[in-house]
């Protein structure tokens, strides 16, 4: 089966005035499957231009206020506050209101863990667990991956969004219209009719038959049912790839 997208992608919007700093973090985001825009620290006065899964905002000392309009504009994103001087008063106060920070210098290891937790932490927050499994099928929501009997296919980033409105259910029915909201589409006639397409991409890599669906079953008229269960990956292989730093890239990163 020939996979169309490896991983869906994060989208890191990196607030910096630093142009250096920015292109730092595109070096050691990108080659992991990420994508990085950068824009200016005055983009968190102005209306929101990009949709954000983690806003990383490079700033001399931590500060909560920013934090906390960062939340706001941003909503649904994880905060990630770089700083090149903190006390750990300050350290605690920005946890306390849902921001993480990372201090500088930094190795591209300590930056990529960051940026994989609060990846982990969206996923919590949209009521799914990273991995699912049925019998020999294994699912990584995160990687958007799904194994099984050794192999390995790629979902597109349409089949991942069916899987996480669907997993969030925990076992229960996910209505068409759920389900469409989660894909940002209407529930209209030629949408739902896109989703039973979609629907039948997607069993052909979750079903050992198609044809006999085991795992995402339809409810008629209403809606459908994932049938697995929370567990770690176990048929499918412990790779990290976009996760974790290649070998060769390791920074220790100075505020210039």
């Amino acid at each position: 089966m020939k996979a169309r997208v490896s991983r869906p992608r994060t989208l890191v919007l990196a607030l910096s005035d630093e142009v250096q700093l920015q292109r730092l973090l595109r070096s050691i985001l990108e080659p992991t499957g990420r994508k990085v825009v950068a824009a200016p620290l005055s983009t968190l006065e102005g209306s929101p231009t990009e949709r954000a899964d983690v806003v990383i905002i490079d700033l001399d000392r931590l500060d909560t206020n920013i934090g906390s309009r960062a939340r706001q504009k941003f909503e649904g994103a994880e905060i990630l506050q770089v700083c090149s001087n903190y006390r750990e008063e300050d350290g605690v106060a920005i946890l306390e209101i849902g921001v993480d920070y990372l201090a500088r210098p930094f190795r591209a290891q300590d930056l990529l863990t960051k940026v994989h937790a609060a990846e982990l932490r969206r996923l919590a927050a949209k009521g799914c667990r990273r991995y699912y499994h049925a019998g020999a099928l294994a699912i990584d929501l995160l990687a958007g991956d799904v194994g099984r009997d050794g192999r390995r296919f790629s979902l597109t980033s349409t089949e991942l969004r069916i899987l996480e409105v669907v997993a969030r259910e925990a076992g229960g029915v996910a209505t068409i219209a759920q389900i469409l909201d989660g894909l940002g589409r209407p529930n209209a006639l030629r949408d739902r009719q896109a989703l039973r397409a979609f629907v039948w991409e997607l069993r052909h890599k979750l079903e050992s038959d198609p044809s006999r669906p085991e795992v995402l079953l339809n409810e008629a008229r209403v809606g459908y049912r994932l049938v697995v269960e929370p567990g770690g990956p176990t048929s499918l292989r412990a790779d990290e790839k976009g996760h974790q730093a290649p070998a060769a890239v390791r920074h220790d990163v100075n505020k210039a």
